[in-house]
């Protein structure tokens, strides 16, 4: 039976202090769960939680942190829905990266994912739970300079595939996002308008997609009880 809305429902977001994991906050506590926002960075998460209000609790967590995890996620008791955006920057030629810089990228973003699904896994319903997990674009769709993305990317949409029927009938999904106008703030004014033009000439969908955008389908993932092994395109048509 397909459940319209998330009322009563506990959702674990890990790297809720902005982007894609913040807005999925707001969102999920909207449609009525109690939502547990995690990052590394307290100031954040705490004043999103207090803004969402009841709905809302947070704890800090560092995703390479094996035994934080695990107390974390045993912190908070039945864990219907987990969503795991946390992950970082790493864009080079594939001459020019280390094998370091590659080993750290795998190190947050899949490493990561992998420890939030192992820790978490005992506290989900296996009927009615749902884990999401995030890839990106830049797996079946390639661009220049970009490895550690596609590698990194390709190997969360194998675990997605992989898991679906491990442990099924928990649904296991993923997101792979195109072009977020999240980064604003990191930019000069000069560097977002190029942004937004660069990516609005590459795109079917004409702009950059919104972090609130992405955040709609997380949630499509986590009500829709028939949707699992699947990795959704939210890319504006990236080709």
């Amino acid at each position: 039976m397909l459940n319209g809305n998330l009322s009563g429902k506990t959702v674990v977001i890990t790297g809720a202090g902005s982007g894609i994991g913040l807005a999925t906050a707001y969102l999920a506590a909207e449609r009525g769960a109690h939502v547990v926002l995690t990052d590394r960075t307290e100031d954040r998460i705490k004043e999103a939680a207090e803004e969402i209000g009841t709905g809302a609790s947070y704890r800090v967590l560092d995703v390479t942190d094996s035994d934080a995890i695990d107390d974390v996620m045993g912190s908070i008791g039945t864990i219907d829905h987990l969503f795991t955006p946390a992950a970082g920057i790493t864009m080079a030629p594939f001459t020019e990266l280390s094998e370091e810089q590659v080993r750290d990228f795998f190190e947050t973003k899949w490493w990561g994912q992998y420890r939030c699904v192992m820790a978490a896994l005992p506290h989900i319903p296996k009927e009615t739970g749902s884990i999401t997990l995030t890839s990106g674009y830049l797996y079946r769709k390639i661009e220049l300079n970009c490895f550690a993305f596609a590698a990194v990317n390709g190997a969360v949409e194998a675990t997605v595939k992989s898991l679906a029927i491990e442990l099924a009938p928990l649904r296991v999904n993923a997101i792979a996002p195109g072009p977020v106008d999240t980064h604003a703030h990191r930019m000069s004014t000069d560097e977002h308008r190029a942004f937004r033009e660069a990516v609005s000439a590459q795109l079917p969908a004409g702009r950059p997609g919104t972090a609130e955008e992405l955040a709609h389908s997380v949630l499509y993932l986590m009500e829709n009880t028939f949707t699992t092994g699947i990795t959704l395109d939210v890319d504006g048509g990236k080709r």
